[in-house]
């Protein structure tokens, strides 16, 4: 139902804790793509604890940046719905159930999101983001749109493109500006 996947480049410190964070979810019909995007620190190490894990796709490739990568998780996706998880990003237990009931409670939506937590080096917790009630005023400047946490439906991705590799940085916002002009979006008002 769901495809989650999680580009890497040197995150070997935190890798762990994001793969953790998903297979430990209440929601369990998903894939995990974990892509390698040429890392040189010791995400391998980390990676083959997780090689012959049911459900986990391992991808290495040579290091082509965030962007690139997104579009090869797109590929690979068979999930229903598709979801970044940022390799220093962590989900809380019920996150993709929420997410997905989202989109069970509105089937008319196109991309489902929530709050979040920001946290340190260590996981403490700095500061909770809520974002607006209205999804009309959800472009404030205190609280841009993100590419990671955020849960799309894979053909909505596939209609407006994938992701423009033309652009180096805030890929969250085009696909957030190109899915608002033409779909209906959800907000899950918890973090």
């Amino acid at each position: 139902m769901l495809t989650v996947y999680i580009p890497t480049h040197n995150y070997a410190r935190y890798l762990d804790a994001a793969i953790q964070s998903v297979l430990s979810q209440t929601f369990r019909n998903f894939e995990l793509i974990i892509i390698n995007d040429g890392s040189t620190d010791h995400t391998e190490e980390i990676l083959a604890r997780y090689e012959n894990t049911e459900g986990i796709t391992i991808v290495r490739q040579q290091n082509k940046g965030l962007i690139p990568s997104c579009n090869v998780a797109l590929q690979m996706a068979r999930g229903e719905f598709f979801m970044r998880l940022d390799a220093d990003d962590q989900l809380v237990p019920h996150a993709l159930e929420r997410l997905i009931q989202g989109f069970e409670d509105s089937p008319e939506v196109a991309l489902v999101f929530p709050d979040y937590f920001e946290t340190d080096e260590s996981g403490q917790v700095i500061r909770e983001y809520r974002r607006p009630k209205d999804e009309t005023e959800v472009f404030r400047s205190d609280q841009p749109a993100h590419g990671a946490c955020t849960m799309l439906r894979t053909c909505v991705l596939h209609e407006i493109g994938g992701y423009d590799e033309r652009l180096r940085r805030q890929d969250g916002l085009d696909i957030w500006l190109h899915v608002i002009s033409r779909y209906q979006i959800r907000h899950i008002s918890e973090p």
